[in-house]
């Protein structure tokens, strides 16, 4: 004779407590979880933040100032300068998500003019949206002549 019948509640909590070890040691594994996401460090205290935070106010203080002072003298952006403009533009998660080749568009296409990034905004929104190269050269050409609102329907795939 079998024994007493199991619920459907007792069951998932049953294959819950087998793989619960499971799933603890493989988040145990892994170190960087993507978009983003990893496990906490000793860099990640606030204290040690706070210990650092001088250091980087003043690193960021003298850029800007040496900044500041070759715009006044109007001095052509050096590469230094062009990469930073960029990655403030663009984010700081988006600039290490991408690859060598991507930051090196992104810095020619001076992504630090906000028409220049707003432009460059929008193309990877209809990329992600899934359009055709012709669609999105066709509703870039309706932008530019500062035609109607494209409707969000046309933004998305067929």
């Amino acid at each position: 004779k079998k024994g007493p019948k199991i619920t459907g509640r007792e069951r998932k909590e049953k294959e819950w407590e087998l793989m619960r070890p499971i799933c603890v040691q493989l988040v145990n594994e892994i170190d960087d979880f993507g978009a983003g996401f990893r496990k906490p460090t000793i860099q990640d205290l606030l204290v040690v933040k706070m210990l650092k935070w001088p250091y980087y106010l003043t690193v960021a203080t003298l850029w800007w100032s040496k900044y500041a002072v070759r715009r006044v003298r109007k001095v052509e952006l050096n590469e230094e300068e062009r990469e930073v403009l960029t990655k403030n533009a663009v984010g700081e998660v988006t600039w290490i998500a991408v690859s060598d080749e991507e930051r090196q568009k992104m810095l020619t296409l001076q992504l630090w003019v906000t028409d220049n990034l707003v432009e460059w905004r929008e193309e990877q929104e209809m990329k992600l949206a899934g359009l055709s190269a012709n669609r999105r050269k066709q509703i870039k050409k309706i932008r530019k002549r500062g035609g109607a609102e494209i409707p969000d329907e046309d933004l998305h795939m067929d």
